[in-house]
């Protein structure tokens, strides 16, 4: 049997895995340099230092974690091998809130239009966030992208702060990092502290902050252990602290403590919420 190799769609798959098919004879191979993505839009920046700016998002489908509080259970779940798939929802243009669905996965080049039409005239810089489920899981794609848009766009990546590898591997091609640290008392998860300490190593040269997403359940430990991380690498980054909303909701007393331990050791700590879900934004 032969083995040929070429670049196919193939079913949906996680970028950066392979699909074998076997037609007329031949196993082929395809490397998947496609993308499953949920949703693109524009929208305010809802969280840390840049709540505000105008960010058009990129919400990619799958996660390796599940986050008790997790506001993007959608995103979070994997289209399984074989299954029906289900459509990214698109935003027409930008002075329209009004969205198509696209068939899933995405090109590189399909995924430069569908943000490109959603870029306003004017001086600023478009930026283009990031987001999902969790970016990094689709590096391949990543990495065939990013170098297509640089000039184009300006890259905010928001992560787990899990896959220092490959954060090395995008070495160059993102200007923001928004990185998560995860608390296990808040997450339901087990901790993560080394994966933290390399990925914090592997974001250098980018503009970097951290955030830790803070529930009722968060422990005083676990925020000092955070920032005590954070003082280690430089304690002049700047720090979020996120209180999660709903049932999960820290009280406010927790909040400025949080904050208060943290200034022990950090320069820079500061209480943001969601601010796109306080102004019932997407």
């Amino acid at each position: 049997m032969r083995t040929v190799f070429y670049a196919c769609e193939g079913s949906l798959f996680r970028a950066g895995t392979t699909h074998l098919v076997f037609a007329h004879g031949l196993l082929y191979y395809c490397p998947m340099t496609n993308a499953p993505i949920d949703e693109v839009f524009a929208s305010v920046q809802g969280e840390g230092p840049w709540a505000g700016q105008r960010h058009i998002f990129v919400r990619f489908i799958g996660c390796d974690l599940r986050c008790a509080f997790c506001d993007t259970p959608e995103a979070v779940k994997e289209v399984k091998a074989g299954g029906a798939k289900r459509p990214c929802h698109a935003q027409i243009f930008a002075g329209s809130l009004e969205r198509e669905p696209v068939s899933n996965p995405i090109a590189p080049s399909a995924l430069t239009s569908l943000c490109s039409r959603l870029v306003l005239p004017g001086p600023s810089r478009a930026v283009v966030s990031l987001t999902g489920g969790e970016p990094l899981l689709h590096h391949v794609f990543l990495r065939e992208w990013l170098p297509s848009v640089q000039e184009l766009f300006e890259i905010y990546l928001e992560t787990s702060g899990i896959h220092y590898e490959t954060m090395l591997d995008l070495a160059g091609l993102i200007d923001v990092v928004s990185m998560d640290i995860k608390l296990p008392s808040a997450t339901g998860g087990r901790p993560r502290w080394g994966e933290h300490r390399k990925f914090l190593s592997a974001a250098a040269g980018t503009f970097l902050f951290v955030k830790s997403v803070v529930t009722r359940t968060t422990s005083d430990d676990d925020v000092i252990a955070a920032a005590r991380l954070l003082a280690e690498h430089d304690r002049r980054l700047s720090f979020v602290i996120q209180p999660a909303g709903g049932t999960f909701a820290p009280d406010l007393k927790d909040l400025l403590r949080f904050q208060r331990h943290a200034l022990a050791l950090l320069e820079d700590v500061r209480v943001i919420p969601q601010v796109h879900k306080v102004l019932g934004m997407p």
